[in-house]
């Protein structure tokens, strides 16, 4: 898939967020992320980097609000169901596999 110089630095700069906000023990969801971006707009004076900011809160908000409407977005293509299965699974494992 082809993607643009500004598609790359907003990705690149959502993962710097997520980055700080890792760094600083913060929790990693779409409002503290968008507050993030727009934290780093504010301080930032490159012009394509503060456009990649905001758009990049522009896409952070438009999720969260598709989210907001729709739980099961948020969880994209796993199965709840099977991951609580594989998790609880009662099977014990064999004696002769140590890993």
């Amino acid at each position: 898939m082809h993607r643009t110089k500004n598609e790359k630095l907003k990705d690149d700069l959502i993962g710097e967020a997520v980055l700080l906000i890792l760094k600083n023990n913060g929790p990693i969801n779409f409002k503290a992320l968008a507050s993030k971006l727009r934290a780093m707009a504010m301080g930032e004076s490159d012009p394509e980097r503060q456009a990649a900011l905001a758009a990049a809160v522009a896409e952070i908000e438009q999720r969260n609000a598709g989210s907001a409407n729709n739980p099961a977005e948020t969880r994209g293509n796993y199965s709840i169901d099977n991951m609580h299965h594989l998790m609880t699974k009662n099977s014990q494992p064999r004696a002769d596999k140590k890993h």
